[in-house]
């Protein structure tokens, strides 16, 4: 980012101006492109590169070279989108968008097309089975380690959220509204699918009276009640946080933790260790489920956030296994 802020001074711009554009890019997206810039600039150093003046031919050499050393097409895409951010525009056209880096792409796209999974990597009804047998239940037993796995991996369940809009969950007045029908909260900051045309802050997780074993907002009532005791608000603001840590001092976890998480009350449920899992697959499982007991369309694209019913279908929807219901 300071190279794109030098670029922006050399223009002419105020010192200002030059923060309010480089704040256009969010702050992941300014940690992914100072990670891929680093290895840009290995390579332009072993090929002794001025990287910061790199030719078109060179361009298309290192992506060349990332699609050889086995990256996926949307990981290289990620690289051609930061060398136009970093590098000055050829003939009045930004890297990325020269026709010649655009044919590259799709040549890498042809020769390395993405992998779609129909069958999920886990099932939600073993997953279910085993949150509702000790040691999460009962929950007025249940260590706090396993009240805050279960709370967690409801609430991800239910809300088809993404790791990092969990851990913006937070409490305090104006920030949660409990009802009869769930909780909702207000989500803290930017969500990745915020833009400006398009903001959605409220993240609503629902009751479920049919089994209270599987009810979220029992669940995170009791969870709220055994965490009350460390959360002092008014000596540390960052325990507004929904989720906190269960080891002492019980600290605010990130959205890696969260993951992290998420993958550890799945495997729970499988002997196989070996099981590859993501965190972020429950975005994929809960939606696929829901659709398949009955709910509509329009309110799995509401609760996910998803504007469009091709981002579900092309990216998210699961061919759903029944015989683990028999």
């Amino acid at each position: 980012m300071a190279v794109i802020n030098q670029q922006f001074t050399a223009k002419g711009f105020s010192q200002k101006v030059s923060k309010l554009l480089s704040a256009s890019w969010r702050s992941g997206t300014q940690r992914d492109y100072s990670g891929k810039f680093r290895q840009f600039s290995r390579w332009c150093c072993q090929k002794q590169i001025d990287m910061y003046s790199a030719s078109l031919i060179d361009c298309a050499e290192f992506l060349t070279y990332l699609f050889h050393k086995g990256l996926k097409y949307r990981t290289i895409a990620g690289y051609r989108s930061m060398l136009s951010s970093v590098l000055q525009p050829i003939n009045s056209i930004p890297v990325g968008q020269h026709p010649y880096i655009i044919r590259l792409l799709k040549g890498i796209f042809n020769s390395r097309p993405p992998v779609v999974n129909l069958l999920p990597e886990w099932q939600l009804p073993l997953v279910l089975k085993l949150i509702q047998r000790p040691p999460f239940e009962p929950l007025e037993l249940a260590p706090l380690k396993y009240l805050t796995w279960k709370a967690l991996f409801l609430v991800a369940i239910t809300t088809f959220r993404r790791a990092s809009d969990i851990q913006a969950l937070r409490l305090g007045e104006g920030k949660v509204s409990i009802q009869k029908r769930g909780i909702t909260f207000i989500r803290e900051g930017l969500s990745k699918s915020d833009r400006p045309k398009h903001v959605c802050p409220k993240i609503f997780v629902p009751s479920f009276s049919q089994n209270k074993l599987l009810d979220p907002t029992r669940v995170l009532k009791c969870y709220l009640k055994r965490t009350k005791k460390f959360r002092n608000f008014g000596q540390e603001h960052r325990k507004c946080n929904l989720f906190l840590s269960f080891i002492e001092p019980h600290r605010p976890v990130s959205s890696q933790t969260i993951s992290k998480w998420l993958v550890r009350i799945i495997k729970l449920a499988y002997e196989d260790s070996s099981l590859k899992v993501k965190g972020h697959s429950t975005r994929a499982i809960g939606p696929s489920w829901a659709l398949f007991n009955g709910a509509s369309m329009k309110s799995i694209l509401e609760a996910a956030d998803w504007s469009k019913e091709s981002t579900f279908t092309r990216f998210y929807l699961k061919e759903i296994d029944v015989s683990v219901l028999k």
